[in-house]
């Protein structure tokens, strides 16, 4: 290959290259301020997600509590409810008294007085 002379001109060109730059005081406190302001958000943002995954789990748990009670309805085909009865006091015998339910005319169960029920009575046979 040739040499080349000192009379003959050298080609140049421009171009870019990534090359390490010392930043100056300014652009290391606007570098600090982002920074700071991105740990407030991202904190924000897990404080955001913490809440929103407390609530659907509390709705999931809440969906499986409903479907498990449901479930239980349908594999035992009954459920418990508040029914009307109608309460006979001294019913078959003095101290007894016999539950009837209202609806079906069913009788649930025959249990002892209490003894406010067997006042009641007692004065009501003083009468």
């Amino acid at each position: 290959m040739p040499r080349k002379t000192d009379t003959q001109k050298t080609e140049t060109q421009k171009t870019t290259k990534r090359l390490r730059v010392v930043l100056s005081t300014e652009e290391l406190l606007v570098a600090g301020k982002t920074a700071a302001d991105k740990v407030r958000e991202l904190a924000d943002l897990d404080d955001d997600l913490a809440r929103v995954r407390s609530d659907l789990k509390a709705r999931i748990d809440a969906a499986r509590a409903e479907l498990s009670l449901a479930s239980a309805r349908v594999s035992t085909g009954y459920e418990y409810r508040s029914v009307a009865c109608t309460v006979f006091l001294s019913d078959p015998i003095v101290g007894k008294k016999r539950i009837v339910r209202d609806d079906t005319n069913e009788q649930v169960g025959i249990e002892d007085m209490s003894p406010d029920e067997m006042q009641r009575e007692f004065v009501t046979l003083a009468e």
